[in-house]
């Protein structure tokens, strides 16, 4: 089932939507329920979700300003706007920032089950970008605790080193590559990842090292040339400082035992 996060600041309507079978007809469930817009961020600092379905009107942060927060943190979670007919202004507007659709309230089954079908079918599509997330660099995600199912910016990072792994690349070509600055860049990727891009980089860098050192075809001087390292001491370090062993010790243990050392 898709996870729903619906946010109203009416209790009576968060009661008639949650009583909706529309949901879990077209395969969606409300998973959590917001009061305002910054309830649905605390919420969503906690929890994942498929869609979010919000009021325009709410105190203290309502639909619009929720939506433009999301963006600014990289969130591309779909958004479904409910609106009356003298809030059109406010859902236009809302289109305009990124939301995928609006329903003018009262909000009919039918109407949602259209817009649910046609949601599902983005959703699945953002899903299927997952996909192409190399092993390599989802493993480096997963042990930073980074995801890029519901966070743009992560997923924009991870297609891209996956797209261009083994190829060499630097802060400039990615962050040129998605429209931001350099610094922009580097400080929206601390934020998301908790460390560098430098530092994220070489633990690529030595993932791709570790693939060309299995293949037995190459010696350590060879890789550092690959890699663009000044030198083959230098590779030496940053390989031992990420895997725990040095390129030669890693490649005499591929029966096991250099693995489990550097694993620990």
């Amino acid at each position: 089932m898709y996870r729903v996060l619906l946010v109203e600041d009416d209790a009576a309507m968060r009661f008639i939507y949650s009583k909706m079978k529309t949901w879990s007809e077209c395969g969606f469930t409300i998973a959590a329920e917001a009061t305002n817009g910054k309830h649905a961020l605390e919420i969503l600092e906690k929890q994942t979700f498929d869609l979010i379905f919000t009021d325009i009107r709410m105190p203290f942060i309502d639909g619009i300003e929720l939506l433009r927060k999301l963006a600014d943190m990289g969130n591309t979670i779909p958004l479904i706007f409910a609106s009356s007919y003298d809030e059109f202004e406010y859902a236009r507007q809302g289109l305009i920032l990124g939301a995928f659709d609006y329903l003018l309230k009262p909000v009919e089954q039918k109407k949602l089950q259209e817009v649910l079908i046609r949601v599902k079918k983005r959703i699945d599509e953002m899903q299927s970008n997952d996909n192409k997330i190399g092993d390599s660099v989802r493993e480096i995600m997963d042990d930073l605790g980074v995801s890029a199912d519901d966070n743009k910016f992560i997923a924009q990072v991870a297609l891209y080193s996956s797209a261009h792994y083994g190829e060499l690349f630097s802060v400039d070509d990615i962050a040129e590559a998605h429209g931001y600055s350099k610094d922009y860049f580097a400080k929206l990727f601390k934020q998301h990842f908790g460390i560098t891009f430098h530092d994220f980089y070489s633990k690529i860098k030595i993932a791709y090292a570790k693939e060309l050192l299995r293949t037995g075809n190459y010696k350590a001087y060879e890789i550092s040339d690959i890699l663009g390292y000044s030198s083959v001491d230098y590779f030496t370090k940053i390989f031992k400082e990420i895997t725990g062993v040095t390129p030669s010790k890693y490649k005499a243990g591929l029966d096991g035992t250099a693995v489990k050392s550097e694993e620990k």
